[in-house]
């Protein structure tokens, strides 16, 4: 045992696994901020589509009505890819929820 070890008590010593957790819930901590504000820039553009799309329509462009309805759809598949990572985290990490709806 180190020097260092010596020098404090034996409840301070962090386990491989509880450094690994550890780390693997600041990963998960990370990633479930970046996948909710890359969610919230998606909701945001396909918000502006929808804006587009009705002006597009009132102008009677057609074509470009359908051309954003397709961009539209995309970015709501992406927004289900989102989801769906998300919910994956909050299912392998159940108490990372509490903390993100609380932020």
């Amino acid at each position: 045992m180190s020097a260092l070890a010596l020098d404090r008590p034996a409840g301070d010593l962090d386990s491989p696994a509880a450094t690994s957790e550890a780390g693997d819930l600041r990963q998960a901590d990370y990633f479930l901020r970046l996948l909710a504000q890359t969610r919230h820039l998606l909701d945001h553009r396909i918000q502006e589509y929808r804006r587009a799309i009705t002006a597009c329509e009132a102008n009677g462009d057609l074509e470009g009505a359908a051309s954003l309805r397709r961009m539209a759809h995309r970015e709501k598949q992406d927004r289900e890819t989102l989801d769906r990572l998300i919910e994956n985290l909050h299912r392998r990490f159940p108490r990372r929820r509490a903390r993100l709806a609380v932020r």
